[in-house]
């Protein structure tokens, strides 16, 4: 386990790409970690690019959010994903939302996630976003640091003011986290 995370999440607008990165760094910050976070998005309201790069760390140093060697890479759209991948660094984990990126030719350290599917399945398309989150976090759970559930339950009561929304968007979180633990645990089986 090292301790650096360094991610980029891509989507278009509407899709709740900073607040995903937002709420990842409440968690990180709720568990005494050092987090740096860029947003990034054109000047379109919706369907415009956005993306937000963090680094979570626990050094004391500053660490720029700017990168191309990123660890973990979050796509929840074809664009951002074509857009994006060349600042993945080799072998990183890469979150891609099935829902809405064909399938791509080169599987090796992707984990397609139907996202979008699993959201509405739960009440809300809209929280697609959290359900990736949660398989995000998870991997940085397992392959960076301790990545806890309740940080990031944390993160999602200082986005979030309707209780509605809080409730869903942990729901949301739980099935992501789920979903890419038993991922890796059948890839693990499988080798």
């Amino acid at each position: 386990m090292t301790g650096k995370a360094r991610l980029i999440i891509g989507g278009s607008g509407g899709q709740g790409i900073l607040s995903a990165g937002k709420i990842l760094s409440y968690a990180a910050i709720r568990q005494s970690m050092n987090v740096s976070c860029l947003p990034s998005y054109g000047a379109e309201m919706r369907g415009g690019y956005v993306y937000c790069t963090i680094v979570i760390y626990s050094a004391e140093d500053i660490v720029s959010p700017v990168s191309n060697e990123i660890d973990i890479g979050v796509f929840m759209e074809e664009n951002s994903y074509r857009m994006l991948k060349g600042y993945l660094k080799k072998n990183a984990s890469v979150i891609l939302n099935s829902s809405l990126i064909k399938k791509t030719n080169s599987s090796e350290g992707n984990t397609e996630i139907e996202a979008s599917r699993i959201a509405e399945k739960l009440g809300s398309i809209k929280t697609a976003n959290m359900v990736a989150t949660g398989a995000t976090a998870y991997i940085i759970n397992q392959y960076f640091f301790p990545f806890t559930i309740q940080s990031l339950y944390y993160g999602i009561e200082q986005t979030f003011s309707s209780k509605d929304a809080i409730a869903l968007s942990k729901k949301s979180l739980d099935a992501g986290w789920e979903i890419m633990e038993n991922a890796i645990e059948r890839n693990r089986k499988n080798k």
